[in-house]
């Protein structure tokens, strides 16, 4: 017998067709006619687990005040009046790493490497630092502001006052293209924590040098021009008997602070400990 048929006498073809047709019956030996509950519990056992689909978990909403649940011009993909933040089925969320300073920061391989979240806080025309983050595994990312790029998942865009047709024009926004991130714990207890400023295409955050910077502890932090304010309601949000708390302003490392004198003070204000905002 020639050498390549000894390579195949072994070789079974495959011979499964569609209900009804001859197939080889593996667990017996035997072939014979399938049938329709032959089938079928047979693509049940070569159905792939990791492939099931399973309920998404909700960690909760973003909801636009004002809207009364839709916008002017209605919801369109990512701009919308609420928005649904459910656990992502692959982790996306990044943590500090490492903290160098450079010369020429849009030189440096960090920012020009694509693949690497950073933030370069500019100090002075010769002198930056550059933040790097990694991968975490723990946390969910989320991104929002005015940008229609695709790191953004919430657009949100400014509106006039008692513009019911979403037609007026705004000269000057007050909401960054990158405004803020927020990260949520894939674990119980869901903890969710939001940043000012967001990653861009190129997954880089930039603050310039008149932008509020500082630094301490060996550490350094910003504040955007726009700012992300929060404020947490006292009592129960929902059932009209929430009355409003303290205005604060988020850092892009996520420290909470007293608000600046002005929108554009160059000075931050007084840090908050966490426990007195929530």
């Amino acid at each position: 017998m020639p050498d390549n048929e000894k390579q195949t006498e072994n070789i079974i073809p495959n011979q499964s067709k569609v209900h009804g047709s001859s197939s080889l019956d593996k667990s017996s030996g035997s072939s014979g006619p399938s049938t329709p509950h032959h089938d079928a519990e047979h693509s049940r056992n070569e159905v792939n687990p990791l492939l099931k689909k399973e309920p998404l978990l909700t960690y909760g909403e973003l909801v636009i005040l004002g809207y009364n649940g839709s916008l002017p011009q209605g919801e369109k993909g990512r701009r919308r009046s609420k928005f649904v933040l459910c656990k992502r089925p692959v982790s996306n969320g990044v943590k500090k790493s490492q903290h160098y300073v450079v010369k020429t920061p849009q030189s440096s391989k960090a920012i020009l490497d694509s693949t690497q979240h950073s933030i370069s806080y500019t100090l002075s025309r010769n002198q930056a630092v550059i933040v790097e983050y990694m991968p975490d595994d723990e946390t969910d990312m989320f991104q929002i502001g005015r940008s229609s790029e695709s790191p953004i998942d919430f657009v949100v865009m400014d509106t006039v006052p008692g513009d019911k047709n979403g037609e007026g024009k705004v000269t000057q926004s007050t909401i960054s293209r990158f405004a803020c991130r927020i990260l949520i714990h894939r674990n119980p207890n869901y903890t969710a924590r939001v940043y000012a400023a967001g990653f861009d295409s190129s997954r880089n955050i930039f603050l310039g040098e008149k932008a509020t910077k500082w630094q301490q502890n060996g550490e350094i932090d910003g504040l955007t021009t726009n700012g992300i304010l929060i404020m947490h309601p006292r009592n129960s949000f929902c059932g009209g008997m929430s009355e409003p708390g303290i205005w604060r302003e988020v850092s892009v490392g996520g420290g909470v602070y007293a608000l600046r004198e002005s929108r554009s003070a160059p000075q931050k204000g007084l840090k908050v400990n966490m426990k007195f905002c929530i």
